[in-house]
């Protein structure tokens, strides 16, 4: 692990680093406002990991090639299981391309993702709210070496359970996922009416929204 951001770590800025590790950054408590910015990483299984914190900037990193170990092939995430806000977080001008390197042991069965905003309740959690984040202007191209195992999207929206109306008031504008060949997952497909995905290049699901929808990075 790079960082492993825990209580009292709130503030904190990470940059210009180059990371060749497992997981590069996480935050292990609930920890705010931390900036990630012009760092490079190189074949992580998790790039930087969001777990329920809030107000973060993730802006002009590189990450370069993904893997997995049965789980992970993740390069930003925000996310949460535990009953905490997940909100106003900012993903902007991050470069994510390469291959997602899957591990020869992989039982399959989940994604990789580019970027991920995601409520996990697999585990008897139950996150609260994750809104207000924008993931706007990066650029993603990745392909899996062996997708019928793993296979990877540019940007996944996902909740694990239907209708909870968790994931909600996200905007997504103005990326380029043409490089990816899966490009936007939601799942379920309701998030699309709850959250703003618009303007990409490559597969869109937008509706022509104004560009104001998406906050300065929009502009």
């Amino acid at each position: 692990m790079g960082f492993r951001l825990r209580e009292g770590s709130d503030g904190a800025t990470i940059s210009h680093l180059v990371f060749q590790v497992d997981l590069a950054i996480m935050n292990e408590d609930t920890v705010d406002d931390v900036t990630v910015t012009q760092c490079t990483f190189e074949n992580t299984i998790q790039a930087v990991s969001n777990w329920r914190g809030e107000r973060w900037e993730i802006s002009h990193n590189k990450i370069y090639d993904l893997r997995t170990g049965n789980g992970g092939g993740i390069g930003i995430l925000i996310a949460d299981f535990s009953g905490e806000k997940t909100n106003g977080n900012v993903v902007s001008h991050n470069v994510i391309m390469g291959t997602l390197h899957v591990a020869s042991n992989d039982g399959g069965g989940y994604h990789g993702s580019g970027i991920v905003i995601y409520a996990d309740f697999r585990f008897g959690g139950t996150p609260e709210q994750i809104s207000g984040n924008r993931v706007v202007k990066n650029k993603i191209s990745l392909v899996s070496d062996t997708p019928d195992v793993v296979n990877v999207n540019a940007f996944e929206l996902t909740d694990t359970r239907p209708n909870t109306g968790v994931v909600k008031g996200n905007s997504i504008g103005f990326n380029d996922f043409r490089g990816t060949a899966s490009q936007i997952l939601v799942s379920p497909p309701a998030l699309e009416d709850d959250n703003e995905i618009d303007r990409n290049l490559g597969d869109n699901r937008g509706d022509g929204l104004h560009p104001s929808t998406f906050g300065p990075g929009g502009n």
